[in-house]
């Protein structure tokens, strides 16, 4: 009897999930054995089909778990800016000065999401890019 077609979607998943997670848990995540794992790795090299979608996927996610992160560490430096400014008081020399500077950096950061892409993310709970 000849073995089932391998899916080689669900297969590079699973790479990919080992490569983030380890892979005792992308085993245990997709129901499939350790073997059936380092076969899919050594397939990798002789199955321009399955290389393919590996590499869409894990290039998708890089790029996805990236522009999350940089939405997170945006979102808190735009926080902290807000406490800072809102917790000047007096309209001395130093305290103008940095809040044009707080504002110029908070100008920079939006430039930068909107350009980079990652403005449509929720950032503030929202659902407006900041």
């Amino acid at each position: 009897m000849a073995s089932p077609k391998r899916d080689n979607a669900k297969a590079a998943r699973a790479l990919v999930d080992a490569a983030l997670l380890g892979d005792a848990q992308a085993c245990a995540s997709h129901g499939i054995a350790l073997r059936t794992l380092q076969n899919y790795r050594k397939l990798l090299e002789t199955d321009d089909e399955l290389a393919r979608f590996y590499a869409e996927l894990s290039r998708t996610v890089t790029t996805q778990n990236w522009a999350n992160e940089l939405n997170v560490t945006l979102t808190t430096a735009i926080r902290k800016q807000g406490d800072l400014i809102r917790g000047i008081t007096t309209s001395s020399a130093d305290n103008i000065s940095a809040v044009t500077g707080a504002i110029k950096a908070l100008s920079e950061i939006a430039i930068t999401r909107d350009v980079l892409g990652a403005g449509e993310v929720s950032d503030a709970g929202d659902g407006d890019a900041d």
